[in-house]
């Protein structure tokens, strides 16, 4: 208990030093037309990118963004929802391509089917001769898991360095853990899972190095425990670390961390522990446990829901090699967490009125964003010279005078406008949100500006626009 105390005052020491700054990112729309609710983004080896919706389809994203119009897989008919519409956690929720797929041409997948309310199932496919399209055939069902409720079903997929797959389970659902599941070591629920596919033609095997494979009286596939919706982890390319973003019930949310030396066992504090505050002590709670190594409140960032990303290896930018980045789904933000640097973590930037669902990473460690409302796939940018515009047409109008920028939109149906003023290094001098009504709008910011050029973004849920703009007496 003391333990989680001090954590407290030290994260919300640290919090308070917190502010807006680099690193920074922006987003640029990769791929549009999507059909359906993004739940994840994986790869292969073959320099594609594959999607999954939570309608029951994966769809492959060809470099330079250009979609496959035909599904690699649609499990439709198997899946929970029944429309594309569904606002709920259900559905095909994680993918991962074995690490020897360019040989045994073999992928994993996780969904909830229509048995019952929706049971949890592990699958392995194949994909046919034709690489575009899998074999909807050849499912065999490793796992099949009775859900007692609908929501909290986890489904990230990933493999280790190590060559074992690794699976999230949320803590059955409803609210506050109610059989307190996720802290019962004898069920699959509120658990990250280790389990050997390779071994084996069919079925799979338990690693021996598991925590509990000699445990009786516990599911031997448990790595580790504690969790209310590990909802995306991801491990480090280059160290092999495992970072978990776990979604809170109504006021924390966090970020565990697992480093590629543990021999797993650790129990990350759910229902007891909510983030690093007490949440449910009264029954069924041992006192060890791994606290989060950053957490932060609804109250205060007007977050609701963590997701977790990666951290950065890729080329484009070495400056953030080593950083972690995550988003929370409700307001937009993007985070980066620095390992180097105690943890500490600042928004490396703002999108309102997206909704990212989960993050990807390409063959070369470059980053990417699900919407799961708008259909599109963004990549992460480092400039905002690197942001395609979303309806370049748009009819909107703007001029620099006497330190106001004056922004017209006409005809507009959109609801809100978001405007960013940066200098050609990228620093950002200026963020405003207004809210828009129907029809013409005439919106001013005042803003002193030294005599150069600069760059303006205007963003809304129907366009996003970056231009240039040169200020001289």
């Amino acid at each position: 208990m003391s333990k989680r105390l001090t954590a407290v005052l030290i994260f919300s020491f640290i919090s308070t030093l917190l502010v807006s700054a680099q690193p920074q990112v922006y987003i640029t729309p990769y791929c549009t037309g999507i059909n359906g609710r993004i739940s994840d983004v994986a790869t292969n080896g073959d320099g594609r990118l594959y999607v999954t919706t939570q309608m029951g389809s994966i769809y492959i994203i060809n470099q330079g963004g250009v979609l496959n119009s035909v599904p690699f897989l649609n499990i439709q008919p198997k899946v929970t929802p029944t429309s594309v519409n569904n606002t709920g956690e259900q559905g095909l929720l994680g993918l991962a391509f074995s690490p020897d797929y360019a040989n045994d041409q073999t992928f994993y997948i996780y969904y909830t089917n229509k048995s019952g309310i929706g049971n949890s199932i592990l699958a392995r496919y194949k994909v046919t001769s034709n690489p575009d399209i899998a074999d909807s055939l050849s499912e065999e069902i490793l796992l099949d898991i009775q859900q007692p409720y609908t929501n909290h079903n986890g489904g990230c997929l990933k493999f280790g360095n190590d060559g074992f797959l690794y699976l999230g389970l949320g803590d059955g659902g409803s609210n506050g853990d109610p059989g307190n599941l996720a802290q019962n070591m004898n069920e699959y629920f509120g658990k990250i899972l280790r389990i050997d596919v390779s071994s084996q033609p069919t079925g799979y095997t338990i690693p021996a190095t598991n925590p509990y494979y000699s445990v009786v009286g516990a599911k031997q596939e448990i790595w580790a425990s504690g969790f209310r919706n590990p909802w995306k982890f991801s491990f480090d390319k280059l160290t092999h670390d495992l970072w978990i973003g776990d979604v809170g019930e109504s006021t924390w949310e966090e970020i565990d961390f697992q480093p590629a030396s543990s021999t797993g066992g650790e129990n990350y504090g759910w229902r007891c522990y909510e983030g690093n505050a007490t949440f449910n002590t009264s029954a069924g709670c041992n006192g060890s446990y791994t606290s989060p190594v950053y957490d932060y409140s609804h109250s205060v960032t007007g977050g609701c829901s963590v997701t977790g990303g990666y951290v950065y290896r890729g080329i484009q930018n070495p400056s953030m090699q080593g950083i972690y980045f995550f988003a929370d789904y409700c307001n937009g933000s993007v985070y980066a967490l620095d390992p180097n640097n105690q943890n500490s973590v600042v928004t490396a930037g703002t999108f309102s009125g997206n909704f990212f669902s989960t993050f990807g990473e390409d063959d070369s460690g470059e980053l990417y964003l699900g919407d799961n409302n708008n259909g599109t796939l963004y990549k992460i940018v480092w400039s905002p010279t690197g942001v395609n515009d979303i309806n370049p047409s748009a009819n909107v109008s703007y001029f620099v005078k006497e330190n106001v920028i004056n922004i017209s939109i006409h005809n507009t149906d959109a609801n809100f406008i978001h405007v960013e003023l940066l200098d050609l290094n990228g620093r950002q001098l200026l963020k405003q949100f207004s809210s828009l009504h129907k029809g013409n709008n005439q919106l001013q910011f005042p803003v002193k500006l030294a005599n150069s050029t600069y760059i303006i973004r205007i963003i809304s849920e129907r366009f996003i626009l970056t231009k240039k703009i040169t200020v001289c007496d």
